[in-house]
């Protein structure tokens, strides 16, 4: 695809209601859910989300209202999402890895009406947990949105609340789709909340829609492939670039509720999987797994792989290992509607390795000083976005979010070259300070991932009397492979100005992770303790 694209599927397509209807007529018998043998053609997907749709409508879902999931991947989360969005409500995805307090938190303040979970998910019952904690702690709960369980299709739950919606007419629901407009809310996601509270996104249904009906042709998926969702549906990547991203462009995705290497590779290998976005942890995971050697991945074409700082001999792994065509680095954030740069077909492997890739086409990105002004090509400033893909603003929030030049500041830092790839440096919050001089933790862990011996590396700052502050890395060794702290010290001393180089480096045998596959900073220091 070159950058002068369609922008939607067609003109008259600028919702992801009116989207799903036409992914039906184009894409029909083809599959499009396929879990635990269990297959959906495109048809069958957006007649059971219509099913679902109309149980939304008898449950007295209104456009505009948000409902909410709080559930693991599977079809039946697709189902509800891709529902959510045809009876005009905001879908309200809600991170499986939190507990039911902050559960309830984002489902209080988003005032979801209703909430898709269930019973049964490592060891949990989210439905219990939300129902227990509205008795015996309604302050955190005071309302209790109707839950609907989606743990199984024949679910008495969900077969209730199906039969429900027979009361509702097709023609009112087609009445309700054809009401949603391009500026209509489709999604509230809310922010990690690593540097606070989170706080809901409000993303456009024409805003998404054309986000990943482009961000499909760039990377060159067709109808017919078929992908891997690992990632999780509750946050930006795995909602829109598996779900959206595979509805609007015909492509079979198949829903993994918690990332196993092997299954990984096996699903890879008995499904002919040709597309699988995932963080570098997961691609790290599979090039580690015995049996890596016999597996036949030969199907594998696309994948698209982002973080901060990547090693960039995983890039080299990924083609020359795993075997794909091609790899392609992005660089988004939820307010952006998760889209800003990518590389593109073609971009050699240090670009993708050392890049975050170019704006891609209707966006706008710079990379601004203090005052907001944009700095030189090689110079390091925040990251902003100017354009089509930016957020209608935060839930019940009244804050403005643009600069007064209309620039959506990333809190990001980051390098804009001549040919305008950008590289992330990091985050200004991040940054730490060494005797008066700014560390970028993201430098540091480049450097240090260059090591052939270095699977991954984490840095943060910590206290010392002297200094203020000093650099602390963990570090995963490569399977099998040796190196001692006295060489890694040596390897970066020839890199790294001597206030960037880690005063201190731990090895531990994996970092901490969040669901998002993000390292979470705030355990790096507890954690080499104990290594």
């Amino acid at each position: 695809m070159n950058d002068e694209a369609t922008d939607y599927p067609s003109p008259d397509v600028r919702t992801i209601a009116a989207a799903a209807i036409w992914a039906e007529q184009q894409y029909g018998a083809r599959p499009a859910l396929v879990e635990a043998g269990r297959s959906l053609s495109f048809t069958d997907y957006v007649a059971y989300a219509k099913r679902v749709a109309r149980g939304l409508m008898a449950a007295g879902v209104k456009p505009g209202d948000r409902v909410a999931i709080w559930a693991p991947n599977s079809i039946e989360f697709a189902v509800s999402v891709l529902a959510i969005h045809l009876s005009g409500a905001a879908l309200v995805p809600v991170n499986t890895r939190y507990t039911a307090r902050e559960a309830a938190d984002i489902l209080d303040r988003s005032g979801a009406v209703l909430v898709f979970t269930v019973d049964r998910f490592l060891e949990r019952s989210y439905a219990e947990e939300l129902r227990s904690l509205h008795r015996d702690s309604a302050e955190l709960l005071p309302h209790l949105p109707r839950i609907v369980g989606i743990d199984e299709p024949d679910s008495l739950d969900l077969q209730a609340f199906l039969a429900a919606g027979r009361s509702e007419s097709e023609l009112d629901l087609e009445q309700r789709i054809s009401g949603i407009t391009p500026e209509d809310i489709a999604t509230v996601l809310f922010t990690s909340g690593t540097t606070g509270q989170p706080k809901g996104a409000m993303l456009r249904h024409g805003a998404l829609l054309r986000a990943y009906w482009t961000w499909g042709a760039l990377l060159g998926v067709r109808p017919g492939d078929r992908v891997l969702l690992s990632n999780p549906f509750f946050h930006a990547f795995g909602l829109k670039v598996g779900l959206l991203l595979s509805l609007v462009h015909g492509v079979a995705a198949y829903p993994m509720p918690v990332f196993d290497a092997e299954a990984a590779l096996d699903t890879i290998e008995r499904e002919r999987i040709s597309f699988y976005p995932a963080p570098p942890t997961v691609f790290q995971a599979l090039l580690a797994h015995p049996s890596l050697p016999s597996r036949d991945l030969a199907s594998l074409r696309i994948a698209v792989t982002g973080a901060t700082s990547i090693p960039p001999q995983l890039i080299h792994d990924m083609y020359d290992v795993l075997g794909f065509d091609e790899v392609f680095s992005p660089y988004g954030f939820t307010e952006g509607t998760g889209v800003a740069t990518l590389t593109r077909q073609g971009d050699d492997r240090d670009t993708v390795a050392t890049t975050a890739g170019r704006a891609v086409p209707g966006v706008e990105v710079a990379v601004l000083d203090g005052d907001g002004n944009p700095v030189a090509a090689g110079e390091t400033g925040e990251i902003a976005l100017h354009g089509y893909n930016l957020m209608a603003g935060y839930l019940g929030k009244d804050e403005a979010f643009l600069d007064e030049r209309g620039y959506l500041r990333s809190g990001d830092l980051g390098v804009l070259d001549d040919r305008g790839y950008l590289r992330v440096t990091g985050r200004i919050k991040d940054m730490y300070i060494v005797g008066g001089f700014n560390v970028s933790p993201a430098e540091v862990e480049a450097v240090l991932q260059a090591h052939p011996a270095v699977q991954a590396a984490a840095v943060t700052g910590v206290p010392d009397e002297r200094l203020g502050e000093v650099g602390l890395a963990c570090v995963v060794r490569r399977p099998a492979a040796e190196v001692t702290q006295a060489e890694l010290d040596e390897w970066c001393r020839g890199r790294l100005a001597n206030f960037k180089r880690p005063r201190s480096i731990r090895f531990v045998d994996s970092l901490p992770l969040n669901a998002s596959g993000k390292v979470m900073k705030d355990q790096l220091a507890a954690l080499a303790v104990t290594a």
